[in-house]
């Protein structure tokens, strides 16, 4: 077996180290107020949207990102991306997360960048859509949450029907992330068969100057970036044939895949993350000094950052397998849910020691520790609950 990183990964960190010295950091300094104690002010105006001088900020880097060949390099390279693996990318996705909250984020893309759902585009949707997305010129959002379906996504109600040469979308979707901002959605509505029936799911591209479309209320999140995530509305929303991406009613298979590989970058994102608070916690538990003597001498506090090393490594360890098997072929279903879940309990754990380590200095906004505590929160729930990745596991068992 080789543990060792791969070559491609080892230099694409680098790179992006170089990058985010030369092009994120000078940002960061120049408009610190959107990172600082108050920085969910800042973001956002009345309305919870985020503000022109903020959406500058993320548009400055991905286009900066396009250029320098970090944004959709994990799309093939006949779609203009870098064919980037899993494993690579999750990699990358660790390292990224390793660092303390700023506008690395926007490197990416996240949700609203490119994803391999949109491999499905015919030729005319390619240029339409896909390109433009690839060029950083335009953005998208993912819509399959419903008010009263999370989990049993499935069970959706937004429905579409045909009518002549269209179709009509009518239904509700919340949190909905880049909502807001994108300028077309990929939405997912029954189009045959009944409830909780995985065929019959179809996805459509729906522009946002669609005249039946609409961005309902900006959610406000718990420590997530602020105005980022909307309810969507589709009221009577009609859309030509040549905007069904992909078979008509195979579309949750298409979700269900994009879900998987995010799973992957959850636990690697957590890995990253509990690696930064760990290590700020070490060093504080060096010099923080009780009763003349450093804290970290004492068993109360070293026994905690011995179990996070030791969770840290079992978890890196856990996503990098799960990958591994998901770019050789092989079914990783099982593997992607116990990384998830692992994972997702890490970030929780992570932030949670961190804080008891720092005492009161923790919860106090001047570190990015209580940030973490709050934000780490929604990876058990985003991209698959805790329960549904259990379900999915003894599945795979039994």
């Amino acid at each position: 077996m080789d543990f060792s990183e791969p070559s491609e990964a080892v230099q694409i960190k680098q790179a992006l180290d170089d990058f985010v010295d030369q092009e994120v950091k000078p940002l960061e300094n120049e408009y610190d107020q959107f990172l600082g104690a108050d920085y969910e002010k800042h973001i956002v105006d009345e309305n919870h949207r985020q503000v022109p001088e903020y959406r500058d900020i993320v548009e400055q880097i991905r286009q900066k990102s396009v250029e320098a060949g970090f944004y959709g390099m994990t799309m093939p390279e006949e779609a203009g991306g870098g064919d980037v693996d899993i494993l690579t990318r999750a990699i990358v996705g660790e390292h990224m997360s390793n660092r303390p909250p700023g506008f690395h984020s926007a490197i990416f893309g996240g949700a609203g960048g490119p994803t391999p759902i949109l491999l499905a585009c015919d030729e005319d949707q390619r240029e339409e859509y896909l390109q433009p997305l690839m060029d950083g010129e335009i953005t998208t959002c993912f819509a399959l949450t419903e008010p009263g379906h999370g989990s049993d996504a499935h069970y959706m109600d937004t429905t579409a029907e045909k009518d002549g040469d269209e179709w009509v979308i009518s239904g509700q979707k919340c949190y909905i992330t880049n909502g807001p901002y994108a300028d077309f959605t990929m939405v997912f509505a029954r189009t045959s068969g009944d409830d909780g029936d995985l065929e019959g799911i179809t996805c459509f591209l729906v522009d946002a100057d669609n005249p039946g479309f609409e961005v309902g209320t900006i959610h406000r999140a718990m420590g997530m970036t602020p105005g980022t995530h909307s309810e969507l509305y589709f009221n009577d929303c009609r859309v030509g044939e040549d905007q069904v991406l992909g078979e008509v009613g195979r579309g949750f298979q298409s979700a269900m895949s994009w879900i998987g590989g995010g799973r992957i970058n959850i636990a690697a994102g957590s890995v990253g993350t509990a690696q930064y608070l760990l290590d700020i916690s070490v060093e504080y538990a060096r010099d923080r000094k009780t009763f003349d003597k450093p804290i970290g001498h004492r068993q109360g506090v070293s026994f905690q950052l011995a179990e996070l090393a030791t969770d840290i490594e079992q978890v890196r360890q856990l996503y990098r397998y799960a990958a591994w098997k998901m770019d050789n072929g092989e079914r990783a279903r099982k593997e992607e849910s116990m990384a998830k879940l692992r994972g997702a309990q890490l970030a929780n754990d992570a932030a949670d020691i961190a804080m008891q380590v720092h005492g009161g200095a923790g919860f106090m906004k001047e570190l990015p520790i209580e940030r973490n505590y709050r934000s780490a929160r929604v990876f058990r729930i985003f991209e698959g609950t805790d329960e549904i990745q259990k379900r999915t596991i003894a599945r795979e068992l039994i």
